[in-house]
């Protein structure tokens, strides 16, 4: 799952960014209006988050340009602010969630599922034969056992689940964890493939991740590829 965090205060954008990665999420970070602008506009998300008070352009104005173009994106505003002319003027303009500052980190990924729920393109779950893989977990489950993927294995799983029949590129791992296309980077990748493939085996699953570098991978059940 994809999101566009736009806030102006950088400490404070990589701090929540971090966290959110490590529930799964890939993030990119705009710093002012103009740059959230652009992003919303030439990339696909399931949530993008605008603080109302940026530069170059506010949230707000972001938010109506956003909508005239006819990006239906879920939107959630977040301000400072606690004057309710803010969250009338957000919801009006086309926002879909309003959350003021301070907020908890988990208010604010309880309320991105519920909006890509609402959207209708999260699955709480995914199931690999017998193994379930519990997505808002980060757990690969089966009978009474369970096995917890690191950030990293939780993006590349992801990637593979959207595209359960289909190729996965390198480049499109490296870009998913935001790798430099690096032959370190390269054995990174096959490292978290290994480590996913054995959590598999652990779990006594038909399912693995098969493949190379050069020709690319895919997942599915083994001895029929």
């Amino acid at each position: 799952m994809k999101l566009l965090y736009a806030e102006d205060e950088k400490q404070l954008s990589r701090a929540i960014s971090t966290i959110l990665e490590y529930s799964g999420y890939e993030v990119d970070n705009a710093f002012d209006g103009e740059e959230a602008l652009n992003l919303a506009i030439n990339n696909n998300y399931d949530v993008i988050i605008l603080d109302i008070m940026m530069p170059k352009l506010d949230g707000i104005q972001v938010l109506k340009e956003i909508r005239n173009k006819n990006i239906s994106t879920p939107i959630i505003m977040v301000t400072a602010k606690s004057e309710n002319e803010d969250k009338i003027n957000g919801l009006d303009s086309g926002a879909d969630d309003y959350l003021a500052k301070p907020f908890q980190t988990n208010e604010l990924i309880a309320r991105i599922k519920a909006l890509i729920r609402r959207n209708n393109k999260f699955i709480e779950t995914y199931n690999f034969g017998d193994v379930l893989y519990n997505i808002a977990d980060s757990k690969l489950e089966k009978e009474n056992k369970s096995l917890i993927l690191n950030k990293e294995e939780v993006k590349i799983l992801n990637k593979f689940i959207t595209n359960i029949d289909g190729k996965i590129e390198i480049e499109q791992l490296l870009s998913t964890l935001k790798y430099e296309n690096k032959e370190e980077n390269h054995s990174k990748i096959r490292l978290y493939i290994a480590y996913i493939n054995k959590k598999f085996q652990e779990l006594e699953s038909d399912f693995e991740i098969y493949g190379d570098i050069e020709y690319g991978f895919k997942l599915g059940i083994k001895n029929v590829q």
